[in-house]
């Protein structure tokens, strides 16, 4: 029995051993297990640390690559702000040269203003020195030609004693008074489209029928002189200084053309200035003295009064009519 129990305590010993050993077997495998999930784990790990430092390295390049283009960003910027400074430079002198050339502009157009102002000054001083149409002749061509009109009556008046009043008249009152009383004869004579040629001292002459034709030429001209009569009546009722005119026309053929180079004088020759001038000669304080020519033209326009037939030198006897003014 002993054996018996020996044999059994064996038998159970020996069954609890290879027990023991299934277990630890187990146990082995469980931990073999657990390696092998460490050991992939680990692998794992392992592997993530490299995608990681993959990463890093990736993320370290693209922080090189960032810094070497902000870099590059940093030097454009500088660049462009040189670039910048440059056009601002640039502009400031092509603002500086803009206000330069509109200061010039400027000064150019007060210059052509000037210009112009002096321009127009010596064309009015043209007109008021020739015709018209010389003056365009003149100024278009540099020559204009002298003209034989035909058909001209021509007016010719001085100041009774102006000789005597002008020694006694300070000269300046007297030069004031001229410039007064030959002031009112143009405008005059221009409303009645006449025109004046010279003036000599105490003498106005004017024409009228050239440069410009006019079939009313004697009647214009008379009924100027009419005028000239009526305004200088009128001013000795309101002056100390009395003036007193005397006038002679005739009609005729006048040559007319510029005189000189230097300074131009538009002046009228011929016979008909002459006789005109002996019609001034032979007439009287106030009076309007005409040639027989003259009157022939306009008898039917105006009252005249016939004078005796009078002795003119070189001519012979000629016959004057004094215009009827009343």
């Amino acid at each position: 029995m002993v054996i018996g129990f020996i044999f059994f305590f064996f038998i159970i010993s020996g069954y609890s051993v290879l027990i023991f050993q299934n277990i630890l077997i187990e146990k082995n495998s469980i931990i073999n297990l657990q390696n092998n999930q460490i050991a992939e784990l680990q692998k794992k790990i392992i592997d993530k640390e490299n995608i990681f430092e993959e990463q890093r390295f990736m993320l370290a390049e693209a922080n090189l690559e960032l810094l070497e283009k902000h870099e590059q960003y940093e030097e454009q910027k500088f660049m462009l702000a040189e670039a910048s400074i440059n056009l601002l430079e640039k502009n400031e002198l092509l603002e500086d040269q803009k206000m330069k050339l509109a200061e010039a502009n400027i000064m150019l157009l007060e210059k052509n203003e000037i210009i112009q102002i002096e321009r127009e000054k010596s064309e009015k001083l043209l007109l008021n020195i020739l015709p018209i149409r010389v003056a365009s002749d003149l100024k278009e061509r540099g020559v204009t030609v002298p003209e034989k009109f035909e058909n001209v009556t021509v007016y010719f008046s001085d100041i009774v004693g102006f000789t005597k009043m002008s020694s006694v008249l300070d000269p300046k009152y007297l030069i004031e008074e001229l410039n007064e009383i030959f002031t009112a004869m143009d405008n005059i004579i221009e409303l009645n489209h006449c025109e004046r040629i010279k003036t000599i001292g105490d003498a106005y002459l004017c024409v009228c029928g050239m440069p410009e034709k006019n079939k009313y030429h004697a009647e214009n001209v008379i009924r100027s002189a009419m005028q000239i009569i009526k305004y200088i009546d009128n001013r000795n009722k309101n002056f100390q200084t009395q003036w007193r005119l005397r006038i002679g026309i005739h009609t005729g053929t006048v040559v007319g053309g510029v005189v000189g180079i230097k300074k131009y004088i538009y002046d009228v020759f011929g016979d008909t200035i002459n006789l005109a001038s002996r019609m001034e000669s032979n007439s009287e304080p106030m009076k309007i003295n005409i040639s027989e020519v003259t009157y022939q033209l306009v008898k039917d326009k105006f009252k005249f009064i016939q004078r005796e037939p009078i002795e003119v030198k070189g001519v012979g006897q000629m016959q004057m009519y004094f215009v009827d003014a009343q």
